[in-house]
Formats: structure tokens, sequence, C-alpha cells
């Protein structure tokens, strides 16, 4: 009996375990954190994950160090450029000549089989060139991964499963491509960590760059631009070669007589780090594409998208900062523009799998699809306008050409022009005019704010986050060395608590920078000018200075959540700027609040100290006036989030320190590791967001009527109706055919600095090449030499497009500051924030008032004597 009663215990044990699971992933599928997987038969899951795993297989094994991409890239010859020189070019005047001629309207037979005839060999020659590029340009390859194995997914369908509906078969593959996302990092890891010689450090850039013979492409322009003359080598047969060369028999590969430094020579072979981290890059598009085939899901959560964006963006601009700090980001920006074009490529081509076809089904599952995602479409367009702008003006100049063709009528293939419909009078082809025309539809002040927008934040992270935050933490890593132990902590406490009491700053970059400047001047390794160790200034060498920083981290946390708390969240609480800064009556604030006030510490409570953001959660423990003990006892396990930062610095300085006798990095592995605990970082990070979010909404549906009680702070309703209808306002006086001539031509001159200023730093050289190995001394010049001529002009660019944004903002506001201060009437909002039509209101106006076209295909009412110019 007791057996039996012990059987049925571990069997609804085992159950409500599987039940919690299961809840958790639903929960985590729904934020968007992982894919959602539709439920197969495990033959059938197995199956796919087999098909779904040949092209990283195939692409691990032929371009990556763990098959043969070496050898590959090894046998690049002078005339595989000049061979793939001739492809391009044949390339371009095929498509060109096909496009001028109308091919995609030929119907007969010979000429469908002309069209897809020369549309494969244009194909095989693109691939050819961009296999032949790879030495230069190993960016290519991952457009090239991704298309193929965005078209491979879709072949599977036809080959396996031709009589399943495509929008089921995209939501099966899911949950395989998932998994294959993981295998494939997990065997990459593996890789890494079984061999040292496995690991990304100077030693393994140095050795394959000198196997691809990088040399003879780069070096004398190296030479020269960077004042590397010390670095050439004295062999007479090999000029260009340097003063290193890797000896596979020794080990060896510095001479007595040639300086580390030298190593940095090799910094712009990007194709060394791809080449390693291939798999890395096979997994991100695997688990990029896994999410997007369970959003073409119709039961996928609406919310889900914009999480996974969010998370998507944080790990890549973690992959990102970690490879330029160590020295590997070289060519990160055009692997990242692979990347997103080889992605949107891909999704147009599910996109049209999974919609093309006309049965009622489809064109639902398609209008539900667009309706879902319909607030991401202002922001595509601006992205479209900020990346493709010049691409847009070239296809319009070949269109002009195309249509001068077809007006000419000298070959029988080309389309006829039709008088009816008035194309002899368009400058360009019918389907570029229909394109015009819905362009001149779009809500053209909102897409160009968006398009600087977007062109400002790449520019943020291309030029200040990947070049002067490298600058900045060498010149502190420089001036901390002589500082004492005691005066770098200062340091570090006092930015790290200005920078906590910044609502939009998050704790990571604060622990980052403290694992890196902490342990520098604790242990004193490599501070002597001389690249020797300096005096230890903190028994216990590395792993008390990282416990010291572990500490100094957590204690800063603390006091954060003190003066966030006592010093502005209960002085201040009765202010409605610091309650709206809060989005006190948001429904997650709300639920937030019937949490926090529970007596004790309980997980839901702890979740939300360590899981939510930093700034509102504690400033809503002042307003709520919580015991400061009880809040303190319930971050602490913040700590598990600390750690994994820290490390993740400590690391990468590790990575740099050199050993002054034999030159070689003393921690090779630490690169690699780096890159690990940034990774961990960030899932620790995404982990306890996740259960905070799980508690929530657990709240929400257990405690709906507790949550229903707490009443609605009434004054910071009316001033976020008050803000909305200055929203609504901004965006009525905003309306392009309102907008003055002035401005017009003020906005897209902005739009044109802002890609200018893009595409110079994607097109040429603009900075020189700098690491964290480097000092400002290193510099050819003053710190701002950093960037040369070419980078000023950019940034001059840059400064440009937002002076021209903010001016734009600020001459529409101040429309919207006049109206205001006329006593006229502003747009009504509801109070649950549904807007009202805005209009004249009380008969002060006889005269019908204009509609103005609003984004999203509404139309606003507005007076007339708002839109005079």
């Amino acid at each position: 009996m007791s057996d039996t009663t012990t059987a049925a215990a571990a069997s609804k044990s085992v159950s409500s375990l599987k039940g919690n699971i299961k809840s958790v992933q639903n929960k985590m599928e729904n934020l968007g954190m992982l894919p959602k997987i539709e439920p197969v038969p495990w033959p059938t899951f197995i199956f796919l994950l087999v098909c779904v795993a040949v092209p990283p297989a195939g692409f691990t094994f032929a371009f990556s160090s763990m098959g043969k991409g070496i050898e590959w890239i090894e046998q690049h010859s002078e005339e595989r450029d000049n061979m793939t020189s001739l492809l391009m070019m044949a390339i371009a005047g095929i498509m060109s000549l096909l496009y001028l001629l109308d091919f995609s309207h030929w119907t007969s037979k010979l000429g469908r089989f002309v069209r897809v005839s020369s549309l494969i060999l244009v194909a095989i020659m693109m691939v050819i060139c961009i296999l032949f590029r790879a030495r230069s340009s190993p960016h290519g390859l991952i457009l090239l991964y991704s298309l193929g194995t965005a078209a491979w997914f879709i072949a599977m369908k036809h080959m396996f499963y031709n009589d399943i509906v495509f929008r089921n078969y995209i939501g099966w593959i899911a949950g395989p491509m998932f998994a294959a996302s993981l295998i494939t990092l997990s065997v990459w890891i593996y890789w890494v960590q079984s061999d040292p010689d496995n690991e990304w450090d100077d030693q393994m850039k140095v050795r394959l760059a000198d196997k691809f013979k990088w040399y003879e492409e780069l070096l004398e322009t190296d030479y020269t631009d960077n004042k590397l003359e010390v670095c050439k080598g004295t062999d007479p047969d090999y000029p260009l070669k340097p003063c290193f060369v890797y000896n596979e028999e020794t080990d060896d590969w510095f001479s007595d007589d040639c300086q580390r430094f030298c190593a940095k020579i090799y910094n712009g072979c990007n194709v060394s780090f791809f080449v390693w981290s291939t798999p890395l890059v096979i997994a991100v598009v695997l688990l990029f594409f896994s999410f997007i085939c369970a959003f073409l899901n119709p039961q996928s959560s609406g919310s889900a998208p914009a999480t996974f964006g969010k998370l998507f963006v944080m790990l890549l601009f973690g992959l990102w900062c970690t490879a330029s700090l160590s020295g590997a980001g070289a060519g990160l920006t055009e692997s990242f523009a692979s990347f997103f074009l080889g992605a949107g490529v891909s999704i147009s081509m599910i996109l049209i799998a999974t919609f093309g076809s006309q049965n009622v089904k489809d064109m639902d599952m398609l209008q539900n699809f667009k309706s879902k995602y319909a607030w991401a479409g202002d922001h595509m367009k601006a992205v479209l306008i900020s990346t493709s702008s010049p691409i847009i003006g070239m296809y319009m100049c070949v269109s002009f050409l195309n249509q001068c063709v077809r007006k000419a009528g000298i070959f029988p293939c080309t389309l006829p022009i039709d008088k009816s419909k008035n194309e002899h009078k368009m400058w360009v082809t019918k389907a570029a005019h229909a394109q015009i025309v819905y362009f001149k539809k779009w809500d053209h002040s909102k897409t160009y704010t968006w398009a600087i927008m977007w062109g400002l934040a790449y520019m943020i992270m291309q030029v200040f986050a990947a070049k002067f935050t490298v600058l900045f933490l060498s010149w502190m890593k420089k001036e901390s060395s002589s500082m004492s132990f005691a005066a770098v902590t200062a340091i570090i406490v006092g930015v790290g608590m200005f920078l906590f009491l910044l609502p939009p700053i998050p704790g990571v970059p604060i622990y980052l920078t403290g694992g890196l400047m902490l342990p520098t001047v604790g242990t004193g390794f490599g501070t002597a000018d001389d690249g020797s160790n300096g005096e230890a200034q903190l028994p216990g060498g590395i792993v008390s200075a990282v416990a010291y920083t572990c500490m100094v981290g957590l204690i800063l946390k603390l006091c954060a959540c003190t003066l966030q708390q006592k010093a502005i969240g209960e002085p201040l609480g009765n202010r409605v700027w610091i309650r709206q800064l809060v989005s006190i009556n948001s429904s997650t604030i709300r639920t937030m609040k019937l949490i926090l006030k529970q007596e004790g510490l309980t997980v839901a409570k702890v979740a939300i100290l360590v899981g939510g953001p930093d700034w509102p959660t504690s400033v809503l423990c002042g307003i709520m006036k919580l015991p400061l003990h009880q809040i303190l006892l319930g971050t602490l396990p913040v700590f598990f989030l600390i750690v994994p930062t820290v490390l993740a610095g400590t690391f990468i300085w590790m990575s740099l320190l050199i050993d002054p006798v034999s030159q070689q990095p003393i921690y090779a592995w630490a690169g690699t590791v780096s890159t690990l605990f940034m990774v961990l970082a960030a899932s620790v990070q995404s982990g306890s967001m996740v259960v905070a979010a799980y508690h929530l909404e657990r709240a929400v549906s257990t405690r709906s009527d507790e949550l229903t009680d707490i009443p609605i702070d009434q004054e910071v309703l009316d001033a976020d109706n008050r803000n909305r209808a200055r929203s609504l306002l901004y965006t009525q006086v905003t309306q392009w055919d309102q907008v003055p001539y002035f401005w017009k031509k003020f906005l897209h001159f902005g739009v044109f600095a802002q890609v200018v200023s893009c595409y110079i730093t994607l097109g040429v050289k603009y900075s020189e090449p700098y690491t964290l190995t480097n000092t400002p001394d290193d510099l050819p010049g003053a710190w701002y030499t950093l960037l040369n001529g070419t980078g000023w002009l950019a940034m001059a660019f840059f400064f440009t497009a937002f002076f021209v944004w903010h001016q734009f903002k600020a001459w529409a506001y101040r429309r919207v500051d006049e109206w205001e201060k006329s006593g006229k009437p502003m747009p009504k909002v509801e109070e649950d924030g549904g807007e009202e039509e805005a209009g004249v209101v009380g008969g002060e106006s006889s005269e019908e008032p204009k509609q103005v076209a609003m984004g999203g295909g509404s139309n606003k009412i507005v007076p007339e004597e708002l839109i005079q110019e």
C-alpha cells in the first residue's frame, strides 16, 4: 500500500513539474523569448531536425576552422580576383539587359526558357563571386548562407511535405531550427574549449592571417597609414612580410627584435575571425529564422516579436562590443549588414511562399499577419529609406531607361506603351510610377524623422560605441595605472552612481567597466611603462580582485536602490512628473504595486526587484513607502547578474595581458571566455525578466479583483491625456501636405545627410586601427586623430542630420505650443487612451474643417486656422 502511495505521489510530482515547465515555456513563447514550437510526433521532429541540420553542417565543414575553411581561403589567388571582377561585370550587364527588355513579361515558351536559364546562370555566377571573394569579403558568405538556408527550407517542403499547407509547415520547422541552433552553438563551444589552439587570441589571428598571406594585400598601406615601419621584416625576397611569422614547429611567431604591437597590422584581416566564428554566425542565423517562422504562426502572440527584437538586438550589441573590445571587431559592420540583408531577402522568400497563393485562408492569414505587425510599418519604411536610398535612386534611373526603350519600340520583346492609360506621359515604367504614387501617400514627416533616428542610432553604434568608447577605456586604463586603488574605486563608484540615477541606464555597462578597471589596478599586471607588472595594491591576485569588484558592484547597486527610493521616490512621490516617469497607471506598474506591497519576501517580489527595470522599480518602492531593509534584502540576488558581467570585463582585460619577456599572451584563452560570459550575463538578465514577467502575468490572472481595486492616479491620467492630446496635435501639424516648403526641403536635407554619413562609414576607411591594447600615444596625433578626414566628414554629416531632426521637432512643437497658448480647444482624448476626433468644438468656426490623412490609413480633422502656414 505504501509503495502504491509513493508511486502515485511521485507520478503526481512529475506531472506537476511537467505542468510548471510547460507553463514557463508557454510564457516565454508568448513573450518572444522562445519560438512557439508546434507539437509534432517525435519521428517527424527528428527527421526535420536532420534535414534542417544539412545547411549548417555543410557550411561549417566548408568555411570554418572546424572543417576545410582554412584550406579554401588559402587557395585564394590573383586569378580568382580577376575572374570575380569579370563575373561581376557580366552579372551587371546581363541583369541590365534583361530588365531593359522586360524579361519578367516574356510569356512564350522560348522566352520563359531564356528567362529561367539566364536567372540560373546569374545565380551561379553570383555564388562563384561570393566564394572567390571569401578572402577579402567574407561577410558575403553570411548573405549566401542566409539565402541558401531559406531556399533549402522551401525545397524541403516541396520534396517531403508537398501535401502540407506551407503555413503549417513553417510552424513545424521552428522547433527543429531552434534545436539546430543550440546544437551548433554547443558543438562550437566544445570545439573551442577542447584545445587551447582553437581559442581566439593574437596567436590565432596571426597564424590564420599568415596562412592567408594577408600581408600581400594590405600591409603596404598599413605601414604607410599607421607608421609601423618598425614592423617590416628583413627578408629581401618578401619586402612586405612582417617581422613575425608563425612557425608551426616551434609555435613561435615573434622574433626577438619584433614588437608585439606589430600584431595589430592584422586587425583588418576580418576573414580570420570569420573563419573561426562561422559556427557562431550559423547558430545566430538559425535562431533568427526559428523565431521568424514562429511569428508567422497565426497563434503566435502579437507582442512576442517586439520582445524578441529587443533581446536579439541586445545579443548582437553584446557580441559587437565584445569583439570590438577584444580587437576582433574588424568587418563587423559589413558582417551585420550582410546578415540583415540576407535575413530581409530570406524573410521575403518565406513570406511569398507562405502567402503566395490566392485562396481564402491564405488571404485571411495575410490580413491577420499585416494587422498583427502594422505597428512596425513606419519603422520598416524608415529603415528602407535610411539604408536603400542610393539603391532606390539607381533603380529609378534604370526604370527611366527601360521606359525609353519601351517608347522607342525597337525590340518586339518589350512591353508596348498603353496610351489609353497615359503611360506615354510617364518618365518611368508603370510599375515604378505606381511605386512613386504609393510612396507619396506615406506619412513623410514621421517616416523621415524615424529614418534620421535610425541613422543616428547606427552612427552611435558604429562610431561612438565601437570607436570612442574603446579610446576612452584605453585612456582610463592608462591613467588609472598610476592611481591608487582607492581612487579608482571612488571613480567607479561615483560614475556608476551617477549613471544609475539616470532612468534609461541599466547596470550592465557599469559592472562591465568595473570588471575592466579595478582588477588592472588591484593586481598591477601590465601597468608599468615597459609592459611589466607594477605594484599590486590588493593581495590575492586576480581572484581577490574579481571578488572585490563583484562586491563593489553589489554595494553600488544597493546604494543606488537606496538613493532612488529614499532620495527620489519618497520625497518626490507627490510630484506628477515623477509618477509619470514611473508610468504609475500602466497595467505592469499596477501589478507590480500589488506584488510589492505584500508582507515578507516572496519569489514574485524578489523576481520583480531583480528582473524589473532598475530605476522605475526602486522609485516605485519609494512612492509606496516600502521598508528599505526588506527591499535591499530582496535585491541581493542581483549578485548572480553582477558576477558574470564583471567576469566578462575581467576576461577582456586578461586577454590583453602580455608577458614582457616572451611577448606572448599570458591568458590566450581569456578572449573567448569573455564572449561566453557576455552571453551568460545576457542569459541571466533575460531569465530574470522571464521570471518577473511570469509572476506579473500570474498575478493578473489570479488576483484580477485586487488589481481592479487599485485606484487610478487621476493627476497622472490628466497629465497623460494632455500629452496624448499634444502628441495627436503634433501628428496633425506635421501632416506632409501641411508642412511649409522650407521645412520639407530642410527635412529632405537631413535624410540626405544621414544617408551620406552612414554610407561613408560603410564604404571607406574612416578611422585608425585601435583596440584596448593601444594607448592614445599610439595615435598619429591628439585623440581626435582616431578618425581621419573621411571619418570627420561622416561626423559632420551626422551632426547635421541631428541638427535637422532637432530643429524640425522644435518647429513642430512650437506650432503645438502656439495652438495650446491661444486657448483654442485641444484634441480630446478618452480616459482609456483612445483618441476622439479633433476639431473645432463649440461652433468657433463656421468653415468645414479640413481632413488630414493620418498614419495607418485613418483620418483626423484639423481646424483651418491650425494648418495655415
